[in-house]
């Protein structure tokens, strides 16, 4: 059966909007800041196959990883056993999970006629389900029985009812279990609007219908992808980078940590062989293998199909090799707390990767580190824990045309967004003193890295814990591409009283005093093309809007900046004398 365009447009955009309401219904029903302000989930609808059909933006490394709790479900409980009215909750990371503790998976059935006919499912944070400390993401486990409450897929509503034992068990390995359960039944009402808007889909145009639209929106996207990848030159393009070890900082549990991809282009298809890798951690950093594939996929995403909506088809033509064993396809038990460190740099690496074969449609690296963080303790107002997680935000690296864009949040993290001032001030004993750009941290180029940011925290009348991961620091900061330089690496900054200042990649449950500031400063990318190749006039810019010092225009891009009585002026002489030598150093 085929469906006329018409019909077809239609029911695409009422499968996106379907999941789109799940959005809504979390972001107006649930209780924790990372759900609702942050936007930490994304949601998607699948057909009976566990087949993606249509999402809404979020994580984007969430998306590609739905599919795996579904067929999990179909492990677990079996697919004959599920009823209409049935609600599946799963965390494990190595079933059906598919991250770690903290990322809760939602899913309802769609029944008609007594059949599935697809799925609504939601993957978001939450901000504590156990574990040795607050929060869930630490820098020193070394195996997943410590990271928190795992639960494979059970039923959290049988027929429509509340499963209570669940509910139970998972109240009594929390510590902010209002937050918590406030959160998953946000989660459930989302996942039970979105499979009826499947059902009122299927009423309407029936069921016949329904099913063809969404075999031709499949077909659709693997027919597009294909087209894309034929515009990339065949061959093998490979890229890595070493991470800066998979422990805390006072306790590195190893020294680095290689991430290889090779990436093979033939015609139609694509490869991506993550061989070479390095063997699996023993420390926190290991990533389940949904997720390493849920990575590649939008890293090839990007370079095929980036203004498109998402959905299975696109990624038929996409092969992907992970060798078991290794820290993105590890043996259980490994700890995974850690995963979304590595996972981060996998599409800046393809894309670094692909830059000799398509160089006008790649970027420099961002500042690739999603530097989660996690401050708890007992408000000193009323008395009762709190744990608040939050991503903080950098520099994305410049591009064939124009600069990185500055302040955005990882790529993995998608459509992120940070905590604002007001309601982290309202919802947590801190004060917010700083919230800015960092000046001279975009790598230099002829097209400019984007800017890290720096937000203060102060700590007020309580004693506070911080967990905080940060990586592409010692050994591969945001690179640059074409001549272009390297973004400045993040780092946290924590300022004790009396003056003294403690710098930090990783650190698990660190205390912090009352009084005492932590300083989350992140990286920017890196820079694009040679930076004496920049405009002199965007160099001023620049300096004018405190992008760049006058001292880093000087040595970094051959730009003499100069004060005259109308104000900051390039000196031309000078900058044709400074950028001659640049020039000579970097052909040298």
């Amino acid at each position: 059966m085929r469906v006329d365009p018409i019909t077809l447009e239609v029911i695409r955009n009422r499968l996106i909007a379907a999941s789109r309401d799940i959005r809504r219904v979390v972001e107006r029903a649930a209780y924790s800041p990372v759900l609702y302000e942050v936007v930490d989930f994304s949601c998607g609808i699948l057909d009976e196959a566990a087949n993606l059909v249509a999402e809404t933006p979020g994580l984007p490394i969430f998306l590609a990883n739905l599919s795996d709790a579904v067929r999990a479900t179909y492990r677990t409980i079996g697919r004959e056993n599920l009823r209409p009215g049935d609600v599946i909750l799963c965390n494990d990371p190595y079933n059906g999970g598919g991250t770690h503790c903290p990322d809760i998976v939602v899913l309802c059935p769609a029944f008609w006629e007594g059949e599935i006919q697809g799925w609504a499912a939601f993957r978001g944070h939450t901000v504590d389900m156990g574990g040795i400390y607050p929060g869930g993401w630490y820098s020193n486990t070394t195996e997943v029985f410590q990271e928190g409450f795992r639960l494979p897929p059970v039923r959290l509503m049988v027929a429509g009812e509340p499963n209570e034992d669940v509910f139970r068990l998972i109240e009594a390995n929390t510590r902010v279990p209002d937050a918590v359960l406030g959160d998953i039944r946000a989660m459930i009402a989302a996942v039970r609007t979105g499979s009826q808007r499947l059902l009122e889909l299927i009423e309407r145009y029936g069921l016949e219908t329904t099913q063809a639209a969404i075999r031709e929106i499949l077909d659709q996207g693997e027919r597009l992808a294909r087209a894309a990848i034929r515009r990339i030159p065949n061959g093998v393009y490979t890229a890595e980078a070493i991470l800066d070890g998979d422990g805390n900082d006072d306790e590195p549990l190893d020294e680095e940590v290689r991430l290889k991809v090779t990436l093979i282009v033939e015609d139609e298809e694509i490869t991506v062989d993550f061989t070479g890798t390095d063997r699996q951690c023993r420390g926190p950093m290991n990533v389940p293998l949904p997720s390493t594939i849920s990575s590649a996929r939008y890293g090839f995403k990007i370079v095929t199909t980036p203004d498109l909506p998402n959905n299975e088809g696109f990624f038929r033509p996409l092969k992907i090799i992970v060798p078991e064993g290794t820290l993105l396809n590890p043996r259980f038990p490994a700890a995974t707390a850690m995963w979304p460190t590595p996972t981060t740099s996998i599409p800046d690496l393809m894309l670094k990767a692909l830059a000799p074969a398509i160089p006008d449609r790649v970027r420099a690296g961002h500042f690739g580190d999603s530097m989660a963080d996690f401050i708890y303790g007992t408000d000193p107002r009323t008395g009762r824990y709190y744990v608040c997680a939050e991503p903080d935000a950098g520099g994305y690296g410049g591009k064939p045309f124009e600069d990185g864009e500055s302040a955005l949040f990882s790529m993995n993290l998608g459509d992120t967004y940070n905590v604002p001032a007001e309601v982290a001030e309202v919802r947590y004993p801190w004060r917010v003193e700083r919230f800015e750009l960092i000046p001279d941290s975009g790598g230099p180029g002829k097209f400019r890295g984007g800017l890290g940011v720096r937000r203060d925290y102060r700590i007020l009348g309580h004693r506070a814990g911080l967990t905080v991961t940060t990586d592409r620091v010692k050994y591969t900061p945001p690179w640059g591409l074409f001549g272009g330089r390297p973004g400045k690496p993040s780092i946290t900054v924590v300022y004790r009283q009396g003056g003294k200042e403690e710098r930090w990649r990783k650190v698990s449950n660190l205390p912090l005093e009352p009084g005492e500031v932590v300083s989350f400063q992140t990286g920017g990318g890196g820079g694009y093309g040679p930076p004496w190749e920049r405009d002199p006039q965007a160099v001023l810019r620049d300096v004018i809007n405190g992008y760049v010092t006058c001292e880093k225009a000087r040595e970094e891009y051959g730009v003499a900046v100069v004060e005259t009585e109308n104000g900051l002026e390039v000196d031309l002489k000078t900058t044709e004398r400074l950028r001659r030598e640049l020039k000579d150093g970097g052909e040298s």
